[in-house]
């Protein structure tokens, strides 16, 4: 099992590092640059109402907020990245050589996907608690005491880690993976996934700017992140014109799913 798992990370680590195929898309686009600058736009925006904000969360507490800030823990970390992790070391473990080619096409589907929103998880969880040290925004557990534009750079305490919001980079990531996976639906999931970010707002537990700040960032970096492994067709392939690329074996996988059994 050991060796079985060794073999395919290091296969799979090599695929990831090699030379763009052919003429791919770029990794970078225009459509992230806009993306950039509109979300910075509404960071700034919000930043203005971030105190009237608060005041109005403080101001109304009952056990709607409760629930809420309970419900806001759909951005823990842990509850996406321990069953992608299961997944993945199951599917790395496995014995591919005495399966059909159908079955194992799934397999591979599976052990990629699992790899990239584990590795997603993980990487913008790690990014985000970086940029949080550089801003050192203070929690709105102090906002009576020092107000909503307290800033203590580099202090490494999670009283000083509002801005951005980590729950909310969890889920920028998780919609963005959702959006690869299901296109057609990209703008509802979007959407769905910033109305879940924003219950950190009624939790207390960060600014609206700072929700808005960290789900865009979960969001791109994981669109940057599935571009190029598409450049290197490595679970995904770039789609001609769009900002999300494909992953690849889930569109055949839905359509010999969603097949008639004939009858026998």
């Amino acid at each position: 099992m050991t060796k079985r798992l060794v073999e395919t990370v290091g296969f799979t680590w090599r695929r990831m590092w090699r030379a763009p195929i052919g003429s791919p898309s770029p990794v970078w686009t225009r459509q992230l640059t806009l993306l950039v600058l509109g979300g910075a736009c509404a960071v700034g925006l919000l930043f203005f109402i971030d105190s009237a904000a608060m005041d109005f969360v403080l101001s109304n507490r009952n056990r709607l907020t409760n629930w809420l800030a309970w419900l806001s823990d759909v951005g823990k970390s842990e509850w996406y990245l321990f069953p992608a992790f299961l997944v993945y070391v199951a599917t790395a473990t496995a014995d591919w050589r005495g399966v059909g080619y159908g079955f194992k096409a799934r397999l591979v589907t599976l052990f990629g996907q699992a790899a990239f929103v584990f590795g997603c998880v993980a990487v913008t969880g790690i990014a985000v608690n970086i940029v949080k040290i550089f801003v050192g925004r203070a929690r709105p557990a102090f906002y009576g005491e020092y107000g909503a534009y307290y800033f203590d750079p580099f202090v490494v305490t999670r009283y000083s880690s509002s801005f951005p919001s980590g729950h909310a980079t969890t889920l920028g990531t998780v919609a963005a993976i959702l959006m690869i996976w299901f296109p057609r639906h990209w703008l509802l999931i979007a959407i769905v996934g910033l109305m879940l970010s924003a219950l950190r707002i009624p939790a207390a537990a960060h600014y609206p700017s700072d929700v808005n700040a960290g789900y865009l960032f979960g969001l791109i970096v994981t669109i940057v992140i599935a571009r190029f492994f598409a450049a290197r067709r490595v679970g995904f392939r770039p789609v001609p014109g769009k900002l999300l690329p494909a992953a690849t074996g889930l569109g055949r996988w839905k359509w010999q799913s969603a097949k008639p059994r004939e009858p026998r």
